[in-house]
């Protein structure tokens, strides 16, 4: 598909996204927006254009997601915070707990901290860096008093790699905590949003050199992003471990994921409704 082609559909496309998004009017179907998703699998991987996102929309929606893109890997970080949790939880035993003592307390001792002190570099490479788009810049304030770029730079200060393996060289409470939340808080951003979905179709028109479209794309976003988000609807995600997580889309709107940490349910919402 060359440049004009793709510069034409993006015209129709956008312009009946517009359309639907006023009152009324008739709704893009599921056939036109898998015309885009079309488009996007149909361009070559070596162009030079950065669309990460919507290249993995496009797999996912198609049932040929490529290891490892960008939401496999989002949404394989939240199964692995998932099953450490779900296996500290199946380990704690509360009769053990000291006079006195109260839950949080005990579960909090029950934490094992040297973990995080000599990690291998495969799961070391899974939560840092990339794993600290997960968590909003509030998320850093509130727990460490410090935002995301500032996180980043303890990780690098605080860790050296030796052969297969990234050991710790500042241990501290702040960086024990740091990197104990990578691994096991829930509290992610949503699966992707609205501005990353923008960035990626500008980008897009960039390549197509199309300035004129922009309005017409930024009218429809929201609902493009909707339409999006429903298209995940009964998709599943293989683990590497093998074990499938599912998406679902709930009677009040969110996205929600099926993981089965194992083999238990655990669902967490990925994309609340707006």
């Amino acid at each position: 598909m060359t440049k004009f082609d793709v510069s034409r559909f993006l015209k129709s496309f956008f312009a009946g996204l517009e359309n639907a998004s006023g009152t009324g009017r008739k709704p893009l179907r599921g056939t036109e927006i898998k015309s885009f998703m079309d488009l996007i699998s149909s361009l070559k991987q070596d162009l030079p254009l950065s669309i990460p996102l919507l290249r993995s929309l496009a797999a996912l929606s198609s049932g040929k997601s490529r290891e490892p893109d960008l939401l496999q890997r989002r949404i394989e970080r939240r199964y692995r915070r998932i099953c450490k949790i779900s296996s500290e939880l199946g380990r704690l035993d509360f009769r053990k707990a000291g006079p006195g003592m109260s839950p949080e307390d005990y579960v909090f001792s029950q934490i094992d901290f040297s973990w995080y002190k000599k990690i291998e570099e495969k799961e070391f490479d899974t939560l840092f860096p990339e794993g600290l788009a997960d968590f909003s810049e509030a998320f850093y304030k509130r727990n460490f008093s410090i935002g995301r770029d500032e996180t980043e730079t303890v990780i690098k200060e605080s860790y050296r790699k030796e052969e297969n393996f990234y050991i710790i060289q500042r241990e501290n409470p702040l960086i024990l905590s740091i990197m104990r939340s990578l691994d096991t808080s829930l509290e992610s951003v949503n699966l992707f949003t609205t501005e990353e979905l923008r960035g990626e179709l500008n980008n897009l028109l960039d390549f197509v050199e199309e300035e004129k479209s922009r309005k017409k794309l930024l009218a429809g976003m929201e609902r493009f992003y909707h339409l999006l988000v429903s298209g995940l609807d009964g998709k599943n995600i293989i683990h590497e471990d093998g074990m499938t997580t599912t998406l679902f889309i709930r009677p009040t709107g969110d996205l929600s994921g099926t993981f089965r940490p194992g083999n238990k349910p655990w669902t967490l919402v990925l994309i609340p409704a707006k």
